[in-house]
């Protein structure tokens, strides 16, 4: 196992043990593991999800701390 996965599962475990009622897969979307695809009409969207496929690990872990950090500032805001 290469350490960006152990990060990224660490990851995951943490958000999971911190919020038991959510399902996995609410959590890997939560986590920006998984993305929709942006949407260019915003007036009707499709909601697709984005194929992360090519998706580095590095690029994944990127975006897993960026979300964890965004719900870290929005709990010392309440």
């Amino acid at each position: 196992m290469k350490k960006e996965h152990k990060k990224i599962i660490d990851h995951i475990s943490t958000y999971l043990n911190e919020n038991p009622e959510q399902r996995f897969g609410q959590a890997i979307f939560n986590l920006k593991i998984n993305e929709f695809i942006e949407e260019e009409n915003l007036i009707n969207p499709k909601y697709q999800l984005r194929d992360i496929h090519n998706d580095s690990d590095e690029k994944i872990l990127g975006r897993i701390e960026s979300q964890l950090k965004w719900f870290n500032k929005k709990k010392e805001s309440l």
